[in-house]
């Protein structure tokens, strides 16, 4: 099982060998299946068959202990190989365990994800949540009509900005379905 974090970004390496087909045309990826969507992540081949791929954190997009498949894909000139697969769960690497010890005995309460830091952002609405990733969608020209073609893009659109922006849990599921409705009046 593949572990993957919340709180901090990792490199996925690995080596591979590549016959009858050069190994500059060819592209990495690695792709996170979870039960409510799947991310992306692009990456790189070295001459000698070195595969980079960055992992972001994936705080606001993957819950802890979440789990689902994982796999590395190969597009070798025309020719696409999945040369490995897992399955993966989601942990969050700085974790918090308090033991406190009153009138003779000892608890231990259950760790916690991790500390808050006092000063926060302040959240931005649902509106502005809707109107920052409409913005990046047009961008893109991502529209109803190419949303199937397009599925890859929007994804890593969509986990770049939930990484980089906080959005509530509550939040997520009204903040895309107004994109899509949005989407749907711009046909």
């Amino acid at each position: 099982m593949y572990t993957l974090y919340t709180d901090k970004i990792e490199k996925f390496s690995a080596k591979i060998k590549l016959e009858g087909a050069s190994l500059k045309k060819s592209q990495a990826r690695l792709i996170v299946e979870s039960e409510d969507f799947d991310l992306m992540f692009k990456g790189t081949i070295s001459s000698g068959g070195e595969v980079e791929i960055p992992v972001k954190r994936l705080k606001g997009l993957l819950e802890d202990r979440s789990s689902g498949n994982i796999r590395l894909e190969v597009i070798a000139e025309d020719t696409y190989f999945v040369p490995w697969e897992s399955t993966f769960e989601v942990e969050t690497s700085k974790k918090v365990t308090v033991e406190v010890k009153s009138q003779g005995s000892r608890k231990v309460l259950e760790s916690k994800s991790q500390v808050e830091i006092l000063s926060q952002k302040p959240t931005v609405s649902e509106k502005q949540h809707v109107l920052n990733l409409v913005r990046l969608l047009i961008q893109e020209d991502i529209t109803m009509a190419n949303l199937v073609i397009k599925r890859n893009e929007l994804n890593n659109i969509v986990a770049t900005y939930i990484n980089e922006n906080t959005i509530e849990t509550a939040q997520k599921s009204p903040v895309i379905n107004k994109v899509l409705k949005v989407l749907e009046k711009r046909k």
